[in-house]
């Protein structure tokens, strides 16, 4: 079985309005996270990064936080009919401070599959529904992000 490694940037602003999650909506897929495949020898969390910066423009120097990992089995191929891969998201948070849009359009670059296609990125709150809100294959990264951010708040008492 093939091994896929796989990156998820979780960027999270509170501008006094409480936690809000970045997403995006994928012309054909639905509502996720910046996520993607990480390159042979980079580091997880500098997958991260660049697949932020290739899926919405941003560009963070901010030290990702790993929140956890999710597995992942699928069958490979465009009608899932080849071997099975087993996919392993490395999940990182990304706080941010400065101002950011509410919402914006990027193009993406860096993927074949998404070269071109533009995505619309927008803020959702950090709440106990999110998981409804997001493509089906990203609702247990959310549950993983909504615990890390609640733990968070609990140990600084927030």
């Amino acid at each position: 079985m093939t091994v896929v490694h796989k990156a998820v940037a979780a960027v999270v602003r509170d501008y006094g309005r409480g936690s809000e999650l970045l997403v995006f909506r994928h012309p054909f897929a639905g509502v996720q996270l910046p996520k993607g495949t990480v390159e042979t020898k980079e580091a997880y969390a500098a997958a991260a990064l660049r697949e932020l910066h290739e899926e919405s423009g941003l560009y963070l120097t901010l030290k990702p936080q790993p929140i956890g990992v999710w597995h992942r089995r699928m069958g490979a191929g465009a009608n899932k009919d080849r071997h099975l891969e087993k996919h392993i998201w490395h999940i990182f948070a990304l706080e941010v401070r400065h101002p950011l849009p509410d919402h914006w359009s990027h193009t993406a670059v860096g993927s074949p599959a998404e070269e071109g296609l533009v995505f619309e990125f927008f803020w959702r709150p950090l709440g106990p529904d999110l998981h409804r809100e997001v493509h089906p294959l990203f609702a247990p990264t959310v549950t993983k992000i909504q615990n890390y951010f609640s733990a968070q708040m609990a140990a600084f008492g927030t």
